[in-house]
């Protein structure tokens, strides 16, 4: 197998070295005129995806716009950065068509990355369609770490839990979260994240307080919905759920379980008790994202009726590394 990788290696190397190089070219920032015919060509000249963010007014404190000219002098590729909740930033750039869009396209991420800062961004994201490798080895080749598939998953009907999995595992009991009360919060969802098989390591890359601003930033609270599940009296659970106007859902901005929870049926408990809350008010279709290699959650959900409506591979930059 080694010897394998290692010609594979050689393979690599080999091809990379004659890859034919693109023309020079600089990076610039649009102006004001240019913004809409940067952002469409952010969006691969889809109108319909442009238009959330060219009706929008411009601050430089939102967005980052970064652009590079063709021969002719035309916008060809461009990359658009988009502050998020919990100092993060969302990244868009160009789909590559060739090695010179991949080349370009790189150097935008990289610009942009550099730049994330301004947005008081520590951590700049973007996701893909898995099946694009040419535009996630553009990402890659940006500086950006995949760190994980993930599956979208709806619930458009909630179906009510059988009677024997209404009752509550011994010592387990659910409130609702107190919304001052953000310290015990936090430190349960540092209990959640150990050894969390949800994207690893991804907690780690920000505090818990830009983590949580960022789950408090999410839609609409209800706090009936933000709910803690006890185990004898501790912390151990957390089911978070937020109405997103917009598309008229209820997501789930996150769920865990700290490791003396997992394994006692302390999670479809407490997701069943977070579903009737959410049929009893309407019963809105509910939505949300697991790591396709969490496969104890992914088993949880499909359980319970989600069904996949699309996938994305995840992709990290950390700003100023």
């Amino acid at each position: 197998c080694m010897n394998l990788i290692i010609a594979s290696i050689a393979s690599a190397n080999l091809f990379e070295m004659s890859r034919p190089t693109s023309e020079p070219f600089d990076i610039f920032s649009p102006s004001a005129q240019e913004r809409s015919q940067a952002i469409s060509t952010v969006f691969g000249g889809s109108q319909q995806r442009a238009t959330r963010y060219t009706s929008r007014s411009v601050d430089r404190k939102e967005e980052l716009l970064f652009a590079i000219n063709d021969a002719r002098g035309n916008i060809s590729n461009a990359a658009l950065l988009t502050r998020s909740p919990g100092r993060t930033a969302m990244i868009f750039v160009t789909p590559p068509h060739n090695n010179a869009d991949q080349d370009r396209g790189a150097a935008l991420i990289r610009r942009a990355i550099s730049a994330a800062n301004e947005l008081d961004a520590v951590l700049v994201q973007a996701l893909v369609e898995p099946l694009r490798s040419e535009e996630l080895s553009m990402y890659s080749s940006g500086g950006m770490n995949p760190i994980g598939i993930l599956a979208y998953l709806e619930l458009s009907r909630i179906r009510r839990p059988h009677d024997a999995v209404k009752s509550a595992p011994a010592g387990v009991t659910i409130r609702s979260w107190k919304t001052n009360d953000r310290t015990s919060l936090e430190e349960l969802l540092e209990a959640t994240y150990v050894d969390s098989l949800d994207c690893p390591g991804l907690a780690e890359m920000r505090k818990t307080s830009d983590i949580l601003d960022g789950h408090i930033s999410t839609g609409f609270i209800d706090p009936k919905k933000w709910l803690i599940a006890e185990v004898d009296g501790v912390p151990s659970g957390v089911s978070l759920m937020s109405e997103i106007p917009v598309s008229n859902c209820i997501e789930v901005v996150y769920f865990g379980l700290a490791p003396n929870a997992r394994g006692r049926g302390v999670g479809g408990y407490l997701l069943d008790h977070a579903l009737g809350i959410v049929q009893d008010g309407g019963g809105q279709s509910v939505a949300l994202a697991c790591d396709e290699l969490n496969h104890p959650a992914m088993r949880l959900y499909q359980s319970r009726g989600f069904a996949l409506r699309l996938r994305r591979s995840a992709l990290i930059g950390r700003v100023g590394k």
